[in-house]
């Protein structure tokens, strides 16, 4: 469907007092600042839908004295006739709106109050209640639509979310199952996911996960230091030399029951070799323990390394992908550019300017006859005089007919070299503008060609170094895990050695104590002292670090398993963006394809290696928000121009502020194209284009 504005008739609408405007295809209003362009866009606005252009409800139509207050007692008009086009039928219509002010008599007096204002509508000069107006408009077109068509500013000043829900209209309807199956198994995994629920909800999923274990993560380290802390909490060496003296003072005791000295100075003598043995049994203990402590810390040492290195070419290897994708979508887009810009020059180049037709001759003037000698009062010829100077007019007619005629020609002559030159001028410009940015399409191409094989040949050898980085991280982590918590001592020679001679000396000891004869005293004694021992050789043996230790290893295992946990809902965070930036790479390259000139940037890549949502206009890679006014005219314009091919609808194009833009730089538009510029003319000024 296509919508022309053919006219439009304003009466008392803001500045503009009565302004009949004729519209062509393209037709430039221009003038001072204050002069009423802007208001003409608003006009034919308020008319359709009761707004201003820029879609607000609530702005002052009525016009104002030079005091600035509201004019009463004026009636607001604005009409404008459309012919609207649905195939090859074109039916015209012509819509009135009139707005009056109601003022209302007071009852017993002759003062009169202001009621409100009253709209009346017509439509092919039929009268029609404002429900009915709005029911005909609404049949033609929905506002939101029009707005979006008519005004190059309307699509930028959404919110960026409503930009890129309009922009998805351009992909088409596809599912995220039939997205991942274009890529063969590389989204297998994700799937089952993707059958069940959305993307975003995926990442939330696994992000809160992940989030639980690496709370869990940040818990064990704690727990660990605690128990490192157990480790050495009793003084192994003064309960040894404690326990020693009560053994000694057990020895004197047994002594005496067993009634001799020379016993006591034996067990005495042995006792101290047992000593001396269990220190060197600890000493060993401790030197092995030292050793396997020492192993860990540097096992664990490289997996934290190699971690980290692996997840700095993971991230790399990301960024690299996107900046990949996005080389390869900007030299697609450059190919696409240099064929079209290709056929706009070929085009061009077989313009060409009509020939030049000569204007009909002119018709000589009637010959003088008979009669026009003849006097019409008496029928008898004129003096001859009087004849003379009727044939000398007549000569002087014909003559000024002829020479107005050669005049009239050698203007349309003129008017014909100084169009044609003109249309040279601009064809030449043109063809010079389609050759530089052809030339500079066939640059990009190159260089975002380059750009693109650098890329993969850097995500190759990454990819290289993380498989060998993934191999040795698995390699180091076996061997952590190889790793005893408690050093095994049953290889070693000399301690196994010194154990089988404290058990033999204790034998011998056990053996001698034996022999004693009953004394009631000194068997208290001995009992005494046995219990002492006993409860020294239950502190010592409650300073073993073994369950601890084998609590810290069981911790570190477990620490290992949450990070395998971890890593597990970081790879499915991982593949689901990478899903996203492939579904988003897909639908960038559906949606710009709809462009000429704009593109629009779908995502972010984050710092950490994630996905942002966003939608950006830009041109040539340069933001909307920092491109200069011209080029967001220019935006604008190819944006109306792609919607108005994805709603099938084309309705006429107001641009304000049109002297900002070069009209070179326009994009070839089938729109009807109203230009509101700023000139020197002190009183609006139409012109048709």
């Amino acid at each position: 469907m296509e919508i022309k504005l053919k006219s439009m008739h304003i009466q008392n609408f803001k500045r503009c007092k009565d302004k009949m405007i004729v519209f062509g295809n393209k037709t430039r209003i221009s003038g001072r600042n204050a002069t009423g362009k802007s208001t003409v866009f608003d006009s034919f606005t308020w008319l359709l839908f009761d707004k201003d252009s820029q879609g607000n409800a609530k702005f002052d139509i009525r016009p104002k004295d030079r005091h600035g207050k509201m004019a009463d007692h004026v009636e607001i008009m604005v009409e404008a006739a459309l012919e609207i086009a649905r195939g090859q039928d074109a039916v015209e219509y012509v819509l009135k709106k009139v707005q009056k002010q109601k003022w209302v008599k007071k009852r017993g007096t002759g003062v009169t109050e202001f009621q409100g204002n009253v709209n009346e509508f017509e439509i092919n000069g039929y009268p029609k209640s404002e429900k009915e107006f709005k029911e005909f408009i609404a049949g033609i077109i929905d506002e939101k639509i029009f707005n979006l068509v008519t005004n190059p500013n309307a699509f930028n000043a959404l919110p960026w979310k409503e930009q890129r829900e309009l922009l998805m209209k351009f992909a088409g309807n596809f599912t995220d199952i039939q997205i991942a199956e274009t890529f063969g198994k590389k989204f297998a995994r994700l799937m089952p996911e993707l059958e069940i629920a959305s993307t975003d909800a995926i990442i939330r999923k696994y992000t809160r996960a992940r989030n639980a274990l690496n709370k869990a993560m940040d818990e064990i380290p704690a727990r660990i230091d605690e128990l490192s802390k157990q480790l050495v909490t009793v003084d192994i060496g003064a309960l040894e030399v404690e326990k020693a003296a009560k053994e000694t003072a057990l020895e004197k005791v047994e002594d005496e029951l067993s009634g001799g000295s020379g016993k006591l100075a034996e067990i005495g003598r042995l006792r101290q070799q047992i000593m001396d043995l269990k220190f060197r049994q600890s000493g060993l203990e401790n030197e092995a323990g030292s050793l396997l402590d020492g192993k860990r810390r540097e096992a664990r040492m490289h997996i934290d390394n190699k971690e980290l290195e692996l997840r700095g070419i993971k991230g790399r290897i990301t960024n690299i992908k996107y900046e990949l994708e996005e080389a390869v979508r900007k030299r697609e887009r450059a190919e696409t550019d240099k064929q079209r810009y290709a056929d706009e020059w070929r085009k061009a180049k077989l313009a060409a300017f009509p020939e030049y037709v000569r204007p009909a001759p002119y018709e000589e003037p009637v010959p003088l006859g008979e009669d026009d000698l003849l006097c019409p009062t008496c029928g008898q010829n004129f003096p001859e005089e009087v004849k003379r100077q009727k044939i000398t007019d007549h000569e002087k007619r014909c003559e000024k007919a002829r020479a107005d005629h050669e005049a009239r020609v050698a203007d349309h002559k003129g008017r014909y070299e100084k169009d044609k030159a003109e249309f040279e001028q601009k064809r030449t410009a043109r063809l010079k503008d389609i050759t530089e940015k052809g030339q500079k399409a066939s640059d990009d191409v190159r260089t975002y060609g380059k750009i693109a094989d650098e890329q993969q040949q850097e995500i190759d050898r990454l990819t290289k170094d993380k498989a060998v980085l993934e191999e040795e991280l698995a390699k180091a982590t076996e061997k952590l895990a190889g790793i005893p918590a408690v050093a095994d001592m049953s290889g070693n020679a000399e301690y196994l050695e010194i154990r089988r001679q404290i058990e033999a000396l204790e034998t011998r000891i056990e053996e001698m104590t034996k022999e004693t004869a009953g004394n009631v005293e000194l068997e208290a004694r001995k009992a005494v002292l046995k219990d002492e021992i006993a409860d020294i050789m239950l502190k010592i043996k409650a300073a073993d670090n073994t369950k601890t230790k084998k609590r810290i290893k069981e911790l570190e295992a477990e620490k290992r398993a949450v990070c395998q946990k971890i890593a597990e809902q970081e790879q499915m965070i991982d593949l689901t963006e990478d899903f996203i930036r492939g579904k988003m790479n897909i639908i960038s390259g559906k949606i710009n394809e709809k462009f000429r000139i704009v593109s629009f940037k779908l995502f972010d890549n984050q710092i950490n290696g994630g996905l942002k949502e966003t939608c950006e206009c830009t041109i040539d890679g340069i933001p909307f928000s920092s491109l200069n006014t011209g080029h967001q005219f220019v935006a604008g314009l190819d944006i109306v121009r792609s919607l108005s091919e994805l709603y099938g609808i084309r309705c006429p194009v107001f641009i304000d502020k049109a002297e900002t833009v070069n009209e070179s730089n326009f994009p070839v538009m089938d729109n009807q194209l109203v230009y509101l510029s700023v000139s020197e003319d002190t009183e609006l000024k139409v012109e048709e284009m």
